[in-house]
């Protein structure tokens, strides 16, 4: 009776823990996967060049497949595979356009439970975009930790040889990128010089910002997005949290698809000697 009595205690303790991993396992895994560190090379591509465009994609169960849907102007998007390489790295070619067009594209991907994701979120009414011989404009660095006197700025990086007018631009995070926030829009006459640098403070609520457009930047880390005068997104970068809070975040070098947390900020100037982790 003993034996028989400590045998279904033990059926009982196995069937709990699968039950268990079960109830964890749907709790965790079921979901589609996740998108990030979207960039192209190169960044200001011209008439002649093949456009490489890279993505990182995780998923807890198994990725099927990534693909980079692309249009130019007003046609019909296009599907392109993107190969895997490590790292969860994968990667597409979008073939050269002619000069000025304008190129929208976005990743979707998809895993082997048929749950799909997209970058942008609500893609395709929002896309990434480039415009084929224009000067790349780049969010290059991210001050996150501001206080009263010391406040969060982004900083954007002209990574051409000529200047460009940027009044009209927007900056804005989820808020912005949701419509539960105004964006927040570069002033008339803000041009920046070939390799310049500018930086804007968006948490001063005291700006000569439209009400309700200036936001902060969450110290935990969060996405920020960078808008064409056009309404094209051309940049978005997804910031960690930031354990100092005399660093920031950014691109080293200056205009470079490698980020670094600086412990050294260079606000509206360049990275490339900074101090980095």
């Amino acid at each position: 009776m003993k034996e028989m009595k400590t045998k279904y205690i033990f059926l009982l303790l196995v069937f709990s823990a699968i039950l268990i991993n079960g109830c964890v396992e749907d709790e965790v895994f079921v979901g589609p996967p996740t998108i990030s560190d979207v960039t192209i090379a190169p960044q200001a591509p011209g008439a002649t060049d093949y456009v490489t465009v890279t993505a990182k994609v995780t998923d807890l169960r198994e990725v099927s497949s990534v693909n980079v849907l692309y249009k130019v102007g007003d046609g019909s998007y296009s599907t392109i595979a993107m190969t895997a390489g490590s790292d969860h790295l994968y990667t597409g070619t979008i073939p050269p356009q002619a000069s000025a067009s304008v190129v929208q594209y976005y990743i979707q991907a998809d895993n082997i439970l048929d749950l799909v994701s997209t970058s942008p979120a609500d893609a395709p009414t929002t896309a990434l975009a480039y415009t084929v011989g224009a000067p790349s404009i780049l969010i290059n660095e991210i001050f996150s930790r501001g206080v009263t006197g010391d406040l969060d700025w982004i900083e954007v990086y002209n990574n051409s040889d000529v200047s460009v007018d940027i009044s009209g631009y927007k900056i804005y995070d989820s808020g912005g990128y949701s419509g539960s926030k105004t964006k927040m829009e570069f002033p008339t006459g803000t041009v920046l010089a070939a390799r310049g640098f500018y930086a804007i403070v968006v948490d001063d609520a005291t700006t000569a910002f439209p009400t309700g457009s200036n936001f902060g930047l969450s110290s935990s880390g969060e996405e920020v997005w960078l808008e064409s005068a056009q309404g094209f997104i051309i940049d978005d970068v997804t910031f960690p949290a930031i354990a100092d809070a005399t660093y920031s975040y950014g691109r080293k070098p200056d205009g470079s698809t490698s980020f670094f947390t600086l412990t050294t900020r260079t606000k509206a100037a360049s990275n490339n000697d900074a101090a980095a982790l």
